[in-house]
């Protein structure tokens, strides 16, 4: 990306991300000294020492780790500069900083803290702060639980990243927002590219199995260990900075898909748009799936309202595409987006939708089969297809790709069934639009047995009437969440049976010959856990 960080750390030198605009100066040094050019590559970040904009020196690291290409410009400057790159190199560095170098090299570089760790050929390690000693995850959200609670605003984020030289820069990412099908459009463009060959990295909310889930990296969660040493590197600095615990797994995030050399980083917005922890990448496209009444005590209250604030993603000349249909919303994202200078893609909609236990179609020159139920996901997919095909400059793919990745793609908790006999269905249906799709797409099992329940927050009024529509056997519950609706709040006087205890609704469920389980992703993620434990359920 063309932005980056001017950080000061000499009087007048300053250290600065590559970017298009510098790159030229650091291209004539590589070339005078043989050195390999990395730039953009997946894995590398380079900083740039300057001084009224004359270039002294730069450094350049693999996985945040090793150090590939480190030069200071000869003269008077020469180790005010070295020490200004190592200096940066260690603020985002993982464990240690590494590289190979000379007998003389390895005397010279002992005063900015390595030590020789190999003999022949000669090799220099510096280890960098760990300043907390957590053991696992349970610790450290325990531990953030009991901090300064922080004002909805990104001011503190912005300036953590800034510290940091804003390396998030160096991903080529895209930005998903919007109010229902953001996981699911997320997880179809993750399947295309991931077909296509590209290591792709995904950061989603809420999790649905464990809280490591929202940072994936092809379909695999961040492995504890490494969650945990990362926080152990850098949670001082967040925790000092007053970042939230959601701040500091985006910033996690950034870190560790540059270290795991993802080709493309996909991240989904996870409340609004414009003061979400994300918005402090730099993505290579935008995205809205749609636009809900929801979370409205922070967003807005009216569709307009709600629609300005997703579309705060918006970025100067970056794309931006949506599925939204709503004129009021569309307007606003007309306004914004040329106020920005950004090109404004609205989808068309695939037509003649085949729908049983797949959904067909055809769009774009595909023939689309999703292997769900779920009828709302076909928007979702045409979506996804509109988000590759706007990337392809940067991820070239094949037909069957799509095709391939769109049948292969399955995302927990959207009309997902978990059990067969009986026949249970869950789904995260947590908002009324989530919750009008979902009766819809559950028409051909009308009179199953439902269990429902919701946050205190949520249109819970409509989202009940909606499923009395589809069954009058309801049974309506409770969770541990500290913005769980109470059973009894729930019910009011509708025609539903009440049981508070969650597991006991389940268990009852188990009698019944179709099953439908929706409401509060927080919720199925406790329901999911409990019935695939049980097989025998």
């Amino acid at each position: 990306m063309d932005g980056h960080a001017i950080l000061f750390l000499g009087e007048r030198m300053e250290i600065q991300l590559l970017s298009k605009k510098n790159e030229e100066h650091v291209r004539k040094i590589l070339k005078q000294y043989d050195m390999v050019n990395h730039f953009y590559i997946p894995g590398y970040v380079m900083l740039l020492c300057f001084e009224d904009n004359q270039l002294y020196g730069f450094i350049e690291l693999y996985q945040l780790e090793t150090i590939t290409a480190l030069y200071s410009l000869p003269g008077e400057k020469q180790d005010e500069t070295f020490a200004l790159l190592i200096e940066g190199a260690s603020r985002i560095g993982f464990r240690h900083l590494t590289m190979s170098t000379t007998a003389q090299g390895a005397s010279y570089f002992k005063q900015f803290g390595f030590h020789v760790i190999q003999e022949q050929p000669v090799v220099i390690s510096k280890t960098l702060p760990c300043p907390y000693h957590f053991k696992d995850y349970d610790e450290i959200s325990e531990f953030m639980s009991k901090q300064k609670s922080r004002v909805y605003s990104l001011d503190h984020f912005k300036d953590f990243m800034h510290e940091h030289f804003n390396i998030q820069y160096v991903l080529k990412c895209v930005h998903i927002g919007g109010t229902n099908g953001k996981g699911s459009t997320t997880n179809y463009v993750k399947e295309i590219m991931k077909t296509a060959g590209y290591e792709v990295g995904t950061f989603t909310t809420p999790a649905l199995v464990n809280r490591l889930d929202v940072i994936r990296v092809d379909d695999q969660a961040i492995d504890e260990k490494v969650y945990v040493k990362l926080c152990n590197r850098f949670l001082k600095e967040a925790v000092d900075a007053e970042l939230s615990l959601y701040e500091m797994e985006v910033f996690i995030s950034v870190i560790y898909f540059i270290y795991k050399k993802v080709d493309l980083a996909l991240f989904e917005v996870g409340l609004g748009g414009l003061l979400d922890a994300t918005n402090i990448i730099g993505p290579l496209l935008c995205v809205n799936t749609n636009i809900g009444l929801d979370h409205t005590d922070y967003l807005g209250s009216t569709y307009e309202e709600i629609a300005r604030n997703k579309a705060g993603i918006v970025k100067d000349g970056v794309p931006y595409v949506t599925s939204e249909t709503r004129e009021e919303c569309l307007d606003v994202f007309d306004e914004v987006t040329k106020a920005h200078h950004a090109p404004l893609y609205v989808i068309a909609h695939p037509e003649h939708v085949e729908s049983s236990s797949k959904q067909v179609f055809n769009y774009h020159g595909y023939h689309v089969c999703l292997n769900t139920p779920a009828t709302y996901q076909s928007v979702n997919a045409a979506l996804a297809i509109n988000v590759v095909e706007l990337i392809r400059a940067h991820f070239p793919f094949d037909h069957e790709d799509v095709e391939t990745g769109l049948y292969n793609a399955k995302w927990p908790g959207r009309f997902e069934i978990i059990h067969h006999d009986p026949l249970i269905i869950i789904d995260g249906a947590h908002n009324r639009e989530g919750m009008d799709a979902f009766v819809k797409a559950a028409e051909s099992y009308r009179n199953a047995h439902i269990i429902f329940t919701a946050l205190r927050d949520k249109d819970t009024t409509h989202m009940l009437e909606r499923l009395l529509t589809l069954s009058d056997d309801i049974t309506v519950t409770q969770f541990e969440h500290h913005r769980r609706a109470l059973a009894k709040d729930l019910a009011k006087d509708y025609p539903v049976k009440i049981e508070e205890d969650w597991k006991k609704a389940v268990d009852e469920a188990m009698d019944y010959p179709v099953v439908l389980i929706t409401g509060s992703l927080y919720f199925l993620s406790q329901v999911r856990k409990y019935i695939l434990d049980q097989p025998d359920k």
